[in-house]
């Protein structure tokens, strides 16, 4: 049976022929978002995602045109989706870690200013990959100091230490950064 017959059956009611659809085209849409994905665990997650919509939406479905060039629509407009909010996320962390180290200031100074968000994501560039990597599991990923000294093989005080280490960098960079941009 093609997909035209398929389709018709599906939007008379034969929710057997959706299970047909997604057989045939499932690893169509699977290989389409691997290769589109930046990230390997979206793929799975939004291959189903994609038939779940398409389930729903079937009624709308032209009959006659292209059952894949649809399902890999479906699939694109919903991977720039997470990816548009992966980016707003990505934003509001940045933010976030911004104002966790302005609290963390022992004095109010000019770090905590608006413009210090723009500098912290430079500032963190200069940050070496391990201390990075330390600082997205406490601020991105929300880990206990005991969580990351297990994750990377540390006791919690080296864990301790070098939080307090990679901030105290991260406000004297923006300090820095900050001095050396404002007008005379």
């Amino acid at each position: 049976m093609d997909d035209t017959l398929l389709v018709r059956e599906i939007q008379q009611g034969n929710q057997r022929a959706f299970e047909q659809l997604l057989d045939r085209h499932v690893h169509h849409v699977r290989a389409f978002l691997a290769l589109k994905a930046p990230v390997a665990h979206l793929v799975d997650e939004l291959t189903h995602e994609t038939f779940v919509f398409a389930f729903h939406n079937i009624r709308k479905f032209t009959v006659g045109t292209s059952v894949q060039a649809w399902l890999r629509a479906i699939a694109w407009n919903l991977l720039r989706a997470e990816i548009q909010r992966f980016s707003r996320e990505q934003v509001n962390q940045t933010r976030f870690a911004a104002h966790s180290i302005c609290e963390g200031a022992q004095t109010a100074s000019d770090s905590c200013a608006p413009e210090a968000v723009e500098f912290l994501e430079y500032c963190l560039e200069e940050v070496p990959p391990k201390m990075r990597e330390l600082l997205a599991l406490k601020y991105r990923e929300d880990h206990s100091s005991q969580e990351i000294a297990q994750h990377l093989h540390q006791s919690v005080a080296w864990v301790y230490t070098m939080l307090f280490r990679v901030r105290q960098q991260l406000k004297d960079c923006i300090k820095r950064k900050m001095e050396s941009h404002r007008p005379c």
